[in-house]
């Protein structure tokens, strides 16, 4: 650490390939999220930012379409690195990844005509964290960016996504997929029936409920994506581990109120369960430090003068609530991770944050973020 950079921001930025934004709705995430990508950037690195929080905050504030392709950020600023950044669409991943792992673009095509893919690609809950993680594999693999930065969903999505990676694992390895796609493959040698024969009861009853016509749709989806889920399968695995390299830090987003810190001890909890690597906590929105300053010296001075004493017992309790909040998430922080992860303590913004000046000011803030002492 350095008086220029107090928290010891940049150093970390610059020894990560990979920073992983957590934390509930509201706390100020998606905004780390984007200072991370420009502090990286102003320190030379060719940064990627990746967003998958619905709240599109980060195609509002820089102006990015949604895609499946990272767009440069035209900052107004002269800087020696370089942002491209993207607001993951759902089905425009999904296509790529198609267009990837099917066998040949025959079946690739034939994949987007089936309707339920259509559906699957454009409506299902949950495959936006798979296509995520896909595509953060594609930027890895293509060796483009310094860094990568990743904006993930509030909270319990977010433990969705980390639970992603390995999802599809036992149930390719136990032969699940082998025992629905078998009799789907002797369908299309010896007819319809052989569904029925071959998966038994289980086809039967799933012909009763969803009727001749909608099986044969799952038949013919099944044995398209089979190739492209075994894919998925293998690209889940090594962003799995990509994601618990020393290269990559995972950084815990929260502020000083009961919902958010009871988030974000959960947060913890879940980040030790699947061994991924924390590298810092950011308390969010504390009181201006000078405010705290102010708060601590009337509270050591006899010139209590009447007329302040509400308003200085008001900035103090909260000051004080704001500090034990801190003090609880820094110890279980460090229980779980060791003494050396910090909690930095950043101060409440005085303007709102829409606008990439007012992005440059979080920076500075977040640079100058204090640690938290026990």
């Amino acid at each position: 650490m350095n008086a220029m950079n107090p928290s010891g921001l940049e150093s970390w930025i610059k020894s990560s390939r990979i920073l992983v934004t957590v934390g509930s709705g509201g706390v100020g995430k998606t905004t780390s999220s984007i200072a991370l990508a420009l502090l990286g950037a102003r320190l030379g690195l060719r940064v990627g930012l990746l967003s998958i929080d619905p709240a599109k905050r980060l195609a509002d504030a820089l102006g990015i379409p949604l895609g499946s392709e990272l767009s440069p950020v035209r900052l107004k600023r002269t800087i020696p690195g370089s942002v491209e950044a993207a607001m993951l669409d759902q089905k425009a991943v999904f296509d790529d990844m198609v267009r990837r792992f099917a066998p040949n673009p025959k079946i690739a095509a034939k994949i987007f005509e089936n309707s339920i893919y259509k559906e699957v690609s454009s409506n299902l809950g949950g495959p936006l964290e798979y296509m995520a993680l896909a595509k953060l594999e594609t930027m890895l693999s293509q060796g483009r960016y310094d860094l990568i930065v990743l904006d993930t969903p509030p909270d319990t999505h977010a433990l969705d996504f980390l639970a992603r990676p390995n999802i599809l694992h036992g149930f390719i390895e136990n032969g699940v997929m082998s025992w629905m796609i078998k009799p789907f493959h002797l369908a299309q040698k010896l007819g319809a029936g052989a569904i029925f024969k071959a998966g038994g009861k289980v086809m039967a009853g799933i012909s009763s409920i969803t009727g001749v016509k909608m099986l044969k749709l799952l038949a013919e989806f099944l044995v398209l994506m089979e190739e492209v889920i075994i894919g998925f399968n293998r690209v889940g695995r090594e962003v799995s581990v990509a994601l618990k390299q020393t290269s990559t830090g995972f950084v815990l987003v929260s502020a000083p109120t009961d919902n958010a810190v009871r988030s974000a001890s959960y947060l913890l909890q879940e980040l030790k369960n699947n061994q991924y690597p924390l590298l810092t906590v950011i308390m969010n929105r504390n009181l201006p430090f000078a405010l705290q300053g102010a708060a601590r010296a009337w509270e050591a001075s006899d010139r209590h003068w009447t007329e302040l004493k509400p308003g200085f017992d008001v900035i103090s309790r909260r000051h004080l609530y704001a500090a034990s909040q801190a003090g609880k998430l820094a110890a279980q922080a460090q229980q779980l991770f060791g003494k050396d992860v910090p909690l930095l303590l950043l101060e409440e913004q005085r303007q709102m944050i829409h606008s990439e000046e007012s992005l440059w000011q979080f920076s500075e803030a977040l640079l100058e973020a204090r640690t938290h002492q026990a």
